[in-house]
């Protein structure tokens, strides 16, 4: 992501692209409130959507494990979950949004698999995901998230899970994105 100025000339020439009539809509991904704002600060088309880790497990975490999730939804720049079931998660969290405990309890009282209930949380509060899978009966099921609900409990449950833990930055409670950005930021300016 550089520096500010990159930052904006990446976005300026993207800006560009969508003006010839080659792009509807522009997104960035794995941006913090401080690297949208540099782009704002030039932008004549609006950020549409930040693609970020999010998942189970992250409900609870400050805005820096989020990538300051709430200043975007106050922004109204769609907040975009890839790597929803935690792939890039170190063993043996990367299996916990898939065979947990919590996901399994749950999706059993509605004949879902753990994976189709942390997707559904996402799905839930409006979040789009994408969930990555080579297997034809995955991708069905991943789907399936439209014929059921979870309950305000089964959210609120899922919404308090500190597993799996946030991972990727300088702490385990950052995501990696904005922990490291301002060290990045005075380096490259």
């Amino acid at each position: 992501q550089g520096s500010p100025r990159a930052r904006q000339e990446q976005w300026l020439a993207l800006e560009a692209w969508a003006k010839a009539g080659k792009a509807r809509a522009l997104g960035v991904s794995h941006f913090c409130q401080t690297h949208v704002e540099d782009v704002l600060a030039v932008s004549s088309v609006p950020v549409a959507v930040n693609q970020v880790q999010y998942h189970v497990g992250m409900g609870p975490a400050g805005d820096r494990a989020t990538d300051d999730k709430a200043y975007f939804d106050r922004g109204g720049i769609l907040y975009q979950s890839f790597s929803p079931l935690c792939g890039p998660c170190p063993s043996p969290d990367n299996k916990e949004l898939l065979n947990g405990r919590l996901v399994t309890s749950i999706g059993a009282a509605h004949n879902k698999t753990g994976a189709q209930v942390a997707l559904k949380w996402l799905v839930q509060q409006g979040i789009p995901v994408i969930p990555k899978s080579r297997d034809p009966r995955h991708l069905r099921q991943n789907m399936e998230l439209f014929d059921f609900q979870l309950s305000a409990t089964e959210m609120a449950a899922l919404s308090a899970a500190r597993a799996p833990a946030v991972a990727g930055g300088p702490s385990s409670a950052d995501s990696g994105d904005c922990g490291v950005a301002g060290a990045w930021d005075q380096v490259l300016v």
